[in-house]
């Protein structure tokens, strides 16, 4: 993830950015600022923070503003050492900015508080970057330093250690959970969340970010907590991870700050997941969670639903989602109404259409074993007992070593359930061609499935790959067996 990591706040309708590098921790405005005998403009008195006092200017009278509503935030911002506390309305979230969308700010005399802006959003929305040196440099205004506090240990703590000191704080229902201000790529408003065949288990469905149908994950579920409720999901975090995307849903931001030594830990008997949890932390009125950022980054749930993120068609502006993928109505470089196809590795790559897959599971290590050749073992999953089979041994090949896209393709067989095994998952692409002269022919042998497989072209490649009928390899394999001969 190239760029850098800005915090974005708002003061009246503007929507301005500091650094990261900059910005030290967000906490709320006390009721009332102890007067400095000190007159600059701006400058509206001190607060206490910790064991200093801090120095606090309001930009409002100076740019016009008016009408300041209540429960507003103090921004620390510092520069070479220095902080001054800045008002601000709200704090909006972070965003990874590429320096190639920077547009520099100059003026023929004199110096500005802004250095750059840039496009923000789907609404592509003017945010302009304060300048730290600028804003410490304002004519009277006073600074303190940073080098005797907490937050300026814990940073160099940190910077040791190799973790970056400032937290995102959110908040999910009634609990509070932090996560490490690099991992998040932005945050966005979650106004909508789409059913999905992605959806189960943590996912709650998918919403539409950049241009992408992205799939929604709870984060309260994933680690083990009580799971959101409908009404909790107003705002979203989303994570790249490389292959793709994942947006956590949250209910708002709290708040942004410094921690690092702070963050205790947590022991493993408490932790449903440890790898996925680094401690905890102490608030004013409680405590939070603090998840990991490398095991997010390397879980392999998150990896397999970030690896299926869907273009939206811009031509058209509508979302071509799972759910329209199943009904024959996907887009995005093949015709209207091209099958939609899930793509994967199993020895060789290859493809199934979408509509044969029930659901995309993650790889399951609590499997009850089998005698049965190529079965790896069974799984119980909404009221069924599910034998998982490895694809690649069922095809001849041997697998390869389980990796984070690893997952399972569960398929339906009437009222019965299989889950095939694959290597990794690569993603959902629509059909643009298929070979008409494979049409019909019959599955005799499941290691020569994919020979006789149709040859089939996805979306956005050229390669052609075996379309491979799960189905009836399930069939060819007797996994309904025990169905029909109940009936």
């Amino acid at each position: 993830m190239s760029g850098a990591v800005y915090g974005l706040v708002g003061l009246g309708e503007l929507d301005l950015a500091l650094p990261l590098s900059a910005l030290r921790e967000v906490v709320p405005r006390p009721s009332a600022l102890a007067p400095l005998p000190v007159s600059a403009p701006g400058l509206v008195g001190a607060m206490a923070l910790r064991s200093i006092v801090l120095p606090v200017i309001d930009l409002r009278p100076q740019l016009d503003l008016h009408d300041a509503p209540e429960n507003q935030v103090v921004v620390v911002v510092a520069h070479e050492h220095r902080m001054v506390g800045l008002v601000v309305d709200q704090v909006r979230g972070v965003a990874r900015i590429p320096d190639a969308d920077l547009v520099p700010f100059g003026v023929a005399t004199g110096d500005l508080l802004v250095s750059h802006a840039f496009l923000h959003g789907d609404e592509r929305l003017p945010v302009s970057v304060l300048d730290a040196a600028q804003l410490l440099g304002l004519p009277g205004v006073p600074s303190v330093s940073d080098q005797p506090v907490a937050v300026a240990e814990v940073t160099e703590s940190s910077e040791e250690s190799g973790t970056a000191p400032s937290l995102t704080l959110v908040r999910c229902g009634s609990q509070v959970l932090a996560l490490d201000v690099d991992a998040i790529h932005t945050t966005i408003p979650l106004t909508r969340v789409d059913p999905s065949p992605l959806t189960g288990r943590d996912c709650l469905g998918t919403t539409t970010y950049a241009g992408r149908e992205v799939a929604v994950v709870d984060p309260m579920s994933f680690v083990g907590l009580p799971a959101l409720q409908d009404d909790d999901v107003r705002a979203g975090v989303v994570l790249d991870l490389g292959v793709g995307q994942v947006v956590l849903a949250v209910t708002d931001l709290v708040e942004l700050r410094a921690a690092g030594a702070e963050i205790l830990p947590v022991p493993r008997l408490a932790a449903h997941r440890p790898d996925l949890v680094s401690g905890m932390l102490e608030l004013g009125d409680g405590a939070c969670l603090v998840l990991d950022c490398h095991g997010l980054r390397t879980d392999g749930v998150l990896l397999a639903l970030a690896a299926v993120n869907i273009e939206v068609d811009a031509g058209t502006a509508t979302t071509v989602d799972l759910a329209g993928a199943i009904a024959g109505g996907a887009t995005g470089g093949a015709a209207t109404g091209a099958p939609a196809y899930v793509t994967y590795v199993a020895g060789v790559g290859l493809a199934t259409p979408l509509e044969q897959v029930v659901e995309i599971l993650p790889w399951s290590t609590s499997l009850t074993p089998s005698a049965v050749a190529d079965v790896l073992g069974t799984v119980v999953h909404r009221g069924h007992v599910v034998p998982v089979l490895s694809l690649a041994r069922v095809l001849g090949h041997e697998p390869a070593e389980q990796g984070p896209s690893s997952c399972l393709l569960l398929v339906a067989l009437g009222h019965e359930q299989a889950a095939f095994a694959v290597d990794s998952l690569v993603g959902i692409e629509p059909l643009e061609w298929s070979d008409p002269e494979h049409a019909g022919r019959v599955l005799e042998h499941p290691d020569r499935a994919v020979q006789a497989a149709p040859l089939v072209r996805l979306a956005g490649s050229t390669r052609l790959v075996p379309d491979l009928d799960l189905r009836e390899l399930a069939r060819l394999l007797g996994l309904d067996d025990v169905k029909e001969a109940a009936a």
